[in-house]
């Protein structure tokens, strides 16, 4: 993030959901990603809800843990074509998604999360899927139990750093793009309108 909108950023309200949403999700709200994670505080789930309704992203929660909750915020149909390209969909079967859907996937990971959460299972790799990572990106960090990354940014990279780097580029200049425009007054709703949501 560059300084001026750094600046920008200490002069808005961090704890509010709106802002919250621009910082966690900025890339899929521009329509530069699938989905992305929301984590916000447990009593502002129902006005993320709000927010959200009416636009073509959907949100699930994942869980809810003390006063945080965890939500899945995304384009399904991005997500479901994303779930359905070879690649990925080789890698879930792999994992023991043979013939399963976007809901099944979705069901599995969301089980598998709140175990996680409680310290009672594995962290659900399959997740990095649902966010749109990419496929061989989720396989290396598995693979290497999240060691030996060629870079990092909004996951670790595997393969291809460059293209990894040039699209974490371009994530960052949407959400400094999107900060701004929040500052200068936009609602969040015609944000998500306009960009893509």
């Amino acid at each position: 993030m560059n300084r001026a909108t750094l600046e920008i950023v200490q002069k808005l309200d961090r704890e509010s959901l709106e802002v919250q949403l621009l910082l966690q999700c900025a890339p899929m709200i521009a329509g530069l990603k699938a989905s992305n994670l929301l984590i916000i505080a447990s009593e502002n789930e129902a006005d993320a809800r709000r927010i959200l309704n009416g636009t073509k992203i959907s949100c699930a929660r994942l869980a809810r843990m003390d006063k945080k909750t965890t939500m899945l915020i995304y384009h399904e149909q991005w997500v479901k074509e994303y779930l359905a390209s070879r690649e990925v969909s080789d890698l879930l079967r792999v994992l023991g998604y043979e013939g399963k859907g976007f809901y099944e996937v979705l069901h599995s990971v969301r089980k598998k999360y709140r175990s996680y959460m409680k310290k009672e299972g594995e962290f659900p790799h399959e997740l990095g899927l649902l966010l749109g990572y990419p496929a061989e990106d989720v396989k290396g960090y598995m693979d290497n139990k999240g060691r030996n990354y060629l870079c990092t940014g909004y996951w670790q990279v595997y393969a291809d750093p460059a293209a990894k780097l040039n699209l974490f580029q371009k994530f960052e200049l949407a959400r400094e793009r999107l900060i701004r425009a929040i500052f200068d007054g936009k609602e969040i709703q015609e944000l998500i309108q306009v960009a893509g949501g």
